[in-house]
């Protein structure tokens, strides 16, 4: 039996240090893994691990493996698939290189599709004229287009060419959209310089776009292809919204509304109990004893309607998200009637964390002792995403019932620890100083009797 003492005791001691991390932190949800096989993954906050977040910074948020140990985690922006742009080629048409000249009457169009989309196009030439500007069919697109990369043949003449790119809904009436975009093909000894991407300065929604040269061409552009980089289209915000009850009003009609949790407050709603309009001030404090910050002073508040014809003020976006647990509502005049509705808008944020140890994984939360150290978690996800594709994203881990820790008991900060080294410092100077003292006090004495 002595054999097996060390195990017992490491034992031992790997239980007692699980169980003093755990006292650190007031509750832990079990997560459970989309795909037990994934390197990493994200978890979605939920409002009840919101509530038990004491760091404004949201740094008592962790995940542990089975054997109770923080594992790398972090906030990562990069956490969300990135909203890469979309590449599609489109049809094109060459042009004289003088079209953008002719009053916009450019080709006769000889047929056209019932979507818009071009077939043919007959060019009107004097004869002999060489194409040099050339008509992008981009009908089909659904978004806008950010940029146009052209392909040429291999075997084109090193050349340096301006255009100004134009565009049309109908081919009759043309708007500038850029005035001088720059391709080229250097060549010197081994060496090649290339630019094929054209850059718009902003997305174009159109159906037709026109390249035409600035300047006489060197040679003929031998274009064999043109691509259309599109936007990215941003999905809609799916706002979450905090609803804190109204505390008494004080003399002055004041309401002060207590926050459920920490949640990253963006967007914020005034609505009144029923038609009416009126002008209010929003204030923001995290305790009792912080003073109050203005978020909107004098601010107009209204309702009129009902249903599908109910009209309210817009809400009030803030520059940056704010965790205040603290609201005041403060009117300009006496409200009367039920107090207005506050409601808080926020995004519900996302941990990444990578799958270290082993499971069952585990995220705790609360706790005014513990922080989380945030690891370089965002190259991790770099490496993936390029392994795997850019619409790779880590896996989900989904939290389950909340269990208790240490609950309230968490969320009090330990006790000041003495510095006894600097005690004993300063203790061993002042026993100098006084032994100092008594030497020269002897000294004094002793001269005296003398």
């Amino acid at each position: 039996m002595i054999r097996f003492r060390p195990a017992i005791a490491v034992c031992l001691l790997g239980a007692s240090a699980v169980a003093a991390a755990q006292a650190d932190f007031a509750a832990q949800w079990p997560l459970t893994l989309e795909d037990p096989s994934a390197s990493a993954y994200r978890v979605t906050l939920t409002p009840e691990i919101y509530a038990q977040v004491w760091s404004p910074s949201l740094r008592d948020v962790v995940v542990v493996d089975g054997d109770g140990r923080a594992v790398p985690a972090a906030f990562v922006d990069a956490a969300m698939a990135p909203a890469t742009p979309t590449q599609r080629e489109l049809p094109w048409f060459p042009l004289p290189a003088d079209a953008g000249r002719r009053d916009g009457d450019i080709a006769a169009i000889s047929e056209i599709a019932a979507d818009g989309s071009l077939r043919r196009v007959q060019l009107r030439t004097s004869g002999g004229e060489a194409a040099g500007a050339f008509l992008v069919d981009a009908s089909a697109v659904e978004g806008p287009v950010a940029a146009l990369a052209l392909r040429w043949d291999e075997a084109q003449p090193p050349f340096e060419q301006a255009y100004r790119i134009e565009a049309s809904d109908d081919l009759r009436q043309w708007r500038n959209v850029h005035d001088e975009a720059r391709v080229l093909d250097l060549r010197r000894d081994a060496q090649r310089l290339v630019e094929r991407r054209i850059a718009l300065p902003t997305p174009v929604h159109a159906r037709y776009l026109r390249l035409t040269p600035v300047g006489a061409a060197a040679a003929p552009l031998r274009l064999q292809a043109v691509e259309a980089e599109l936007a990215p289209v941003q999905a809609p915000v799916a706002w979450h919204w905090d609803l804190p009850v109204p505390q008494v009003a004080d003399d002055r009609g004041a309401l002060v509304y207590l926050s459920d949790g920490r949640f990253p407050v963006e967007r914020i709603e005034i609505a009144l109990a029923g038609n009416g309009t009126g002008r209010w001030t929003l204030e923001r404090r995290d305790a009792d004893d912080a003073p109050w910050r203005t978020v909107a002073a004098d601010h107009v508040v209204f309702q009129a309607g009902s249903g599908a014809d109910l009209r309210r003020s817009p809400p009030l976006a803030l520059s940056a998200p704010v965790r205040d647990r603290q609201w005041r509502l403060t009117p300009a005049t006496a409200a009367p009637g039920a107090p207005p509705a506050l409601r808080l808008g926020y995004r519900p944020e996302t941990l990444v964390f990578v799958a270290e140890g082993r499971a069952p994984y585990a995220l705790q939360a609360g706790s005014a002792r513990a922080a989380r150290t945030d690891a370089p978690v965002a190259p991790l996800l770099a490496a993936l995403r390029a392994q795997h594709g850019s619409d790779w994203r880590p896996a989900d881990a989904v939290p389950g019932a909340m269990k208790v820790l240490a609950g309230e008991a968490a969320l009090r900060p330990a006790a000041p620890t003495r510095d006894w080294k600097t005690w004993m410092l300063w203790g061993v100077l002042l026993l100098g100083v006084l032994v100092v003292g008594g030497f020269a006090l002897s000294l004094l004495r002793g001269r005296k009797a003398a």
